[in-house]
């Protein structure tokens, strides 16, 4: 039986709306399936100008435009920009369990399969393309079976199908001929991911408008390079003639002349010379373009990667060597935080919604790199700490190591039963002890009945008297450690300042633990001599 659909609101969703495209595209009317390029050609300041101001009063159909310009004509842009993109691509994807609630893992397993879709990886690439704009949009294509919605494809939708609404330029809406406004989003069939990678208006944010100004201005060298090069990349060629020479002579030693700009070859008669001009200062007033418009890369470098090493080789690097990867840290993790809320925003919580009803607490899916140095740190902490007592959930542990939990009928990982050996024979625990979780598994039942109680027996229980309440002591001081501490830099802290309080009952109940434990190798070596 399928839930009642609502949306966010509460306002009841038919099934057409969410297996019908609100913002497909169309051959003709507001949201064109071929827009025309090529804005940037002949650009301007001024031009420039207004097309930045006419964005940032919502009219941002041109600065869309030429923000897809900019990644289709400047090499650098393009590159460092994709750079960044793949940056948050690559890093590995899991989903946390909000807890270890039947329900709670099995939303989390849900959503898991949800993900390993080939569509989703590319649903990701296509939302990072707000990186640029500002924002992008992907519309999710609903189906439905006779228990479960699923989404059947994710379509990218061009950025300049949407316009901002006039009073609000924090909503977006669809541009359509009803309303020259835009009309609203449907819920649940639009996934919108703003980067917030500046404060103010969303549109005003994308790193396009960042980079516009240089990208104008180093149109402009290039332009200037070309032409410096047209004129100065070869030699000036000068023909001679002598006062005798005719028409003909003439005519012969011009077309000598123009032959050598492209044929580089050509016949004259013996009385005339061609000479080479070489400009001395020609190469060094060529490097001011070189250098001007390497100088705008590593400005877009700045910007987009956060340092300069890794794309320009070049000393005066931003940021530690630790820093300095191909994206700088922060900033990666930075895209790669605000990707997952917008997934678990849009994609997520609509998922769980249309089945399985609205939770109070949602899987969270995360896009982050997994330290190995702190996994490993994890791992040694845990394998100290948990025998202490200290009560971790093992959904979160898995979730920290991206393992999914397992299935009731697979085979899994865990430690062997105890084995214990009497009189030579071995004796295993019962089935009964490796299920019943009661904890019996930790101790084997011997096929034999146990030994009478020796004096050996009745001091090792002395000794378990004397050092419990020890035991007991320092084992809750260090749960109450653990609960506490913030995170484990705090916890070693703490543990460094328990190490200084006073010890000396813990010596004195040690010492007697000590002398115990010397009566009980002494009447072993007895028994041993008397039993021979």
């Amino acid at each position: 039986m399928k839930l009642k659909l609502v949306d966010p609101q509460g306002n009841p969703i038919q099934t057409e709306e969410l297996t019908t495209e609100h913002a497909a595209p169309s051959v003709f009317g507001l949201r064109q399936a071929w827009f025309e390029s090529g804005i940037s050609a002949g650009l301007t300041p001024a031009r420039m100008a207004a097309i930045l101001r006419d964005a940032a009063m919502g009219n941002s159909h041109d600065y869309l435009t030429l923000a897809e310009d900019m990644e289709e004509r400047d090499l650098h842009y393009a590159g460092v920009l994709g750079v960044r993109k793949r940056a948050v691509m690559t890093l590995p994807i899991t989903v946390e369990a909000a807890t270890d609630d039947k329900r709670d893992v099995q939303l989390a397993d849900d959503i898991r399969q949800l993900i390993k879709k080939p569509d989703f990886q590319f649903l990701l690439h296509d939302l990072l393309d707000g990186l640029g704009k500002g924002y992008s949009v992907a519309e999710i294509e609903w189906q439905t079976t006779a228990s479960k919605w699923t989404p059947k494809h994710y379509h990218w939708r061009d950025p300049r199908y949407f316009i901002y609404a006039q009073n609000n330029p924090n909503e977006l809406r669809i541009r359509d001929e009803k309303d020259m406004f835009g009309i609203a989003m449907p819920a649940y069939k639009f996934i919108i991911h703003t980067p917030r990678l500046k404060t103010g208006i969303p549109i005003r944010g994308g790193l396009a408008r960042l980079a516009a100004i240089s990208y104008m201005c180093k149109a402009y060298t290039i332009k200037d390079w070309l032409t410096f090069a047209e004129i100065y990349g070869v030699p000036m060629r000068l023909g001679k003639y002598g006062s005798g020479a005719n028409k003909d002579d003439i005519a012969t030693l011009k077309r000598a002349v123009f032959s050598l700009g492209t044929d580089a070859a050509a016949v004259i008669p013996e009385s005339m010379q061609i000479e080479f001009q070489n400009l001395v200062n020609a190469t060094s007033n060529g490097d001011l373009f070189k250098n001007l418009a390497e100088w705008l890369d590593k400005q877009l470098s700045k910007a987009i990667l956060g340092q300069t090493a890794t794309t320009e080789g070049t000393t005066g690097k931003l940021g530690n060597d630790k820093a300095q990867q191909e994206v700088r840290e922060d900033i990666r993790d930075s895209d790669a935080f605000e990707l997952a809320n917008t997934i678990n925003r849009d994609l997520i919580k609509p998922y769980i919604d249309l089945n399985y009803g609205v939770q109070e607490n949602y899987p969270q899916l995360t896009i982050r790199k997994q330290d190995s140095a702190d996994l490993e740190s994890l791992a040694k902490n845990l394998s100290v700490l948990v025998p202490l007592g200290l009560r971790v959930s093992e959904s979160e542990v898995r979730d920290k190591f991206g393992l999914s939990d397992p299935k009731p009928d697979e085979i899994i990982l865990g430690q062997q039963p105890l084995q214990t050996a009497t009189n030579g024979q071995k004796a295993t625990t019962s089935a009964h002890s490796q299920s019943c979780g009661c904890g019996c598994q930790s101790k084997a039942i011997n096929s034999e009945q146990a030994p009478e109680p020796t004096a050996t027996t009745h001091i090792l229980e002395r000794l378990q008297t004397i050092m419990n309440p020890l035991q007991t002591s320092f084992i809750d001081q260090i749960r109450e450690l653990v609960n506490t501490a913030t995170d484990f830099e705090d916890l070693q802290v703490k543990l460094l300042q328990m190490a200084q309080q006073d010890i000396s009952q813990q010596a004195d109940m040690l010492a007697k633990a000590m002398t115990l434990a010397e009566l009980v190798g002494r009447t072993d070596i007895i028994d041993e001599a008397i039993n021979g």
